[in-house]
């Protein structure tokens, strides 16, 4: 989150300003503004449901628990498929979270990635809906190129999985961890950026 930070098409520009100094009020404050789905964020169900929950309406325990990591590499505009799925298979249980990692966040900066990202088919998101899990994180900026009926699909009322979107540095985290990701607290509204947090048992580096 920095002043004039990529954002999806037509979503707002984050500007980040000094607003009080040191100098003059003896203390720094900044001004900041930006679109609830800027940089890494989640998406509420209201986001394409005018009756669908709201951030406050979500129960915290929906955004923090034991993820998986799936490594399913895809190219530009690639395709993430049920075939790409059911090795996984065993994963996808009732309020699971899970994390698709295609290495498309290695592109983020980069001209391309809020138009030639990779996408999840639609038979792919019926296929997660049906098995009930309860977070679907990404290093994409959406669902994918269909992300009307993607998101209407995922974000239904009997269905309600989390969407994490533009999650980064995926490369670094195993394939089993605690993922954190509370957004904040924006009452009534469609979603928040938020700071995505891996968790895991790992060696102490060298002093």
């Amino acid at each position: 989150m920095y002043h004039g930070a990529p954002a999806f098409p037509n979503d707002p520009i984050t500007s980040v300003q000094p607003r009080g100094t040191i100098a003059r009020e003896h203390y720094n404050t900044s001004e900041v503004s930006f679109g609830t789905h800027q940089g890494t964020h989640l998406d509420a169900m209201f986001h394409f449901f005018d009756d669908g929950r709201t951030l406050e309406q979500m129960p915290l325990a929906w955004f923090h628990g034991a993820a998986r990591m799936l490594r399913i590499p895809k190219a530009a505009s690639g395709e993430i498929t049920v075939a790409d799925l059911e090795p996984f298979s065993a994963h996808f249980v009732p309020e699971a979270k899970i994390i698709v990692n295609t290495g498309w966040h290695r592109r983020f900066g980069q001209p391309e990635f809020f138009t030639d990202f990779p996408s999840f088919t639609l038979d792919a998101a019926r296929y997660l809906a049906a098995r009930r899990i309860r977070l679907l994180g990404m290093d994409l900026p959406t669902p994918g190129k269909q992300w009307l009926e993607l998101h209407h699909i995922l974000l239904a009322k009997n269905i309600e999985i989390v969407l994490v979107e533009s999650l980064a540095n995926l490369d670094a985290v195993p394939e089993t961890f605690t993922f954190v990701g509370f957004p904040l607290n924006f009452r009534g509204r469609d979603g928040s950026p938020i700071r995505a947090v891996g968790i895991w048992d790992a060696p102490l580096a060298a002093p």
